[in-house]
């Protein structure tokens, strides 16, 4: 290999800060640890446009600008389509496969899609200028990097991909050492995503109140949730306003500090790729409770290092925290299987995986 260049596009900058943006910030670290330049092809180099549905072309065209051949191309699965079959080996990167999601949202297979309509304008634009190009790359593209096991099941039926052309790739953990459980009254549930329908918030909302008629006094802890505090607390009953505290954004080195207020984290999400709050919680010796489905079914073992309940069921979910609630023996000891499971996942062993997968497979 002449030029050790591996040329990465993705419409997400690069940082440690956000979810995608960590994995890809670790991926380029282990890619430089091993010798090749690593050429990241995002939104600065693209420059504005007038529509997203541009930048898959605008980035192709700024590739071919830099007149260079790479080892290979990894590229993000909404842009994969106009890197495909090019002559360089490339490689769809996936957090999600999103044809998968659109079709379990137009079949009423994903609960509460009700909640969130989508209008007839999208359902005939959006498999145009964002899905088509997700199914070249997914059913072209030489290998595909997948977040987990419901997305690979899914590829190799849909488009006929073999399980030789597929990686699940993990996503790391930062080590966290010894993260005690702040003196604070109460128990305390912690929810750390994007306050949006699609991360199931509706849901937790309604175990709360459950639990709240059931007597229970439980604190909820609602970080990273984007939205406002009050926009946030508009979706809460009165009497449990009290109960909550909404923090919009943190910086990553005080994530530990919040998990040291958590009792339990809750995700019940509706659809997830391999939610890296779910993995910190669990490396922070947390114990979590989330929804059986996509990334987290890959990694919980219901009642061995976390709880999880049937999407969309928030009886379930209620009965979940109220166990934990009752029983916070059962809970170290969950916290404590969760902190082994995360033991050999660190982000620099998991990139390295990733790199061994996309050199293996790339042309001499």
């Amino acid at each position: 290999m002449e030029n050790k260049i591996i040329v990465h596009v993705s419409q997400i900058d690069i940082s440690p800060e956000t979810g995608m943006g960590r994995v890809e910030y670790f991926w380029k670290d282990a890619f430089e640890r091993a010798g090749y330049q690593f050429i990241h092809i995002g939104p600065a180099q693209v420059g504005p446009l007038k529509h997203t549905a541009l930048f898959p072309r605008k980035a192709y065209q700024y590739f071919k600008g830099l007149k260079i051949k790479p080892v290979s191309f990894i590229v993000h699965e909404p842009s994969a389509g106009v890197f495909a079959k090019k002559g360089i080996p490339c490689f769809v990167e996936s957090h999600g496969v999103e044809r998968r999601y659109w079709d379990a949202t137009l079949n009423g297979t994903v609960p509460g899609a009700d909640d969130e309509p989508i209008k007839w304008r999208t359902k005939i634009l959006f498999p145009i200028w964002r899905l088509s190009g997700c199914d070249k790359g997914l059913r072209h593209a030489d290998k595909l990097l997948l977040i987990n096991t419901d997305d690979k099941e899914y590829v190799k039926q849909k488009y006929n991909r073999s399980e030789q052309d597929i990686y699940v790739f993990k996503n790391g953990v930062t080590p966290i050492a010894d993260v005690k459980v702040s003196e604070h009254a109460g128990f305390t549930v912690l929810f750390n995503a994007s306050w949006v329908i699609r991360k199931g918030i509706k849901i937790l909302v309604k175990a709360a109140e459950l639990l709240q008629k059931e007597g229970l006094q439980i604190n909820y802890l609602l970080i990273g949730t984007s939205k406002d505090e009050q926009t946030v607390l508009n979706d809460w009953p009165e009497t449990l306003k009290p109960n909550v505290k909404v923090v919009p954004r943190f910086k990553q080195q005080d994530e530990v500090n919040y998990l040291a207020k958590a009792s339990v984290l809750v995700l019940p999400s509706y659809a997830e790729g391999q939610p890296l709050s779910l993995l910190q919680a669990m490396a922070a010796g947390k114990c979590v409770i989330t929804s059986n489905s996509d990334g987290q079914k890959d990694m919980i073992t219901n009642g061995v290092n976390g709880f999880l309940f049937t999407n969309g069921n928030y009886i379930e979910l209620a009965t979940a925290i109220k166990h934990c609630y009752s029983n916070p023996q059962i809970v170290a000891e969950v916290g404590k299987n969760a902190l082994a499971y995360t033991a050999n996942r660190n982000w620099q062993k998991v990139s390295d995986q990733v790199v061994e997968f996309v050199l293996a497979n790339s042309k001499s």
